[in-house]
């Protein structure tokens, strides 16, 4: 069965020059917020002014096991010109990033399957969080071979640029 990872039901879009994205955890889809900072886990800074799509892929596209249930999946991608950008949220201090890279391959794995990736000329996944937004230790293997692996280059911060 296809999968439709640009669902325009799962979609909105902003211009805006800075925007956060917003993740509620009530089992509802991830979204894009311009007024509420204190409710943002990434910050997306669009100093080119391109219109940015954002698809909500966790509780919004169903994506499923072999046996029905559920699969884990990020929460979205952000589509500009010739770029795609996956994107997971966390807001929890404690094993997160093994976790957050587990939910953006998932993602990246079954979008493959469905969707053509080579029409992307620039293709990044990031592994974002709000308690966290910055790293004090190297997570440099860990992304080579996300890269290695998907040909996306993984990124572990908050701040994501157009």
């Amino acid at each position: 069965m296809f999968i439709n990872f640009f669902a325009a039901a799962c979609q909105n879009h902003t211009t805006a020059t800075r925007f956060g994205l917003c993740d509620d955890e009530n089992n509802t889809p991830a979204y894009i917020d311009t007024s509420d900072q204190l409710k943002w886990i990434a910050i997306v800074e669009n100093q080119k002014i391109v219109k940015v799509t954002f698809t909500a892929i966790d509780n919004c596209i169903a994506i499923l096991k072999a046996d029905g249930s559920m699969e884990r999946r990020c929460d979205g991608m952000l589509t500009y010109t010739d770029n795609i950008v996956f994107v997971e949220l966390k807001n929890q201090r404690r094993n997160w990033i093994s976790d957050a890279v587990e939910q953006l391959k998932i993602t990246i794995e079954c979008f493959t399957k469905h969707h053509n990736l080579g029409l992307f000329t620039h293709k990044k996944a990031f592994a974002c969080n709000k308690k966290r937004p910055n790293f004090c230790h190297s997570h440099k293997e860990t992304m080579r071979r996300f890269f290695n692996t998907y040909k996306i280059r993984l990124n572990i911060q908050a701040e994501i640029k157009i």
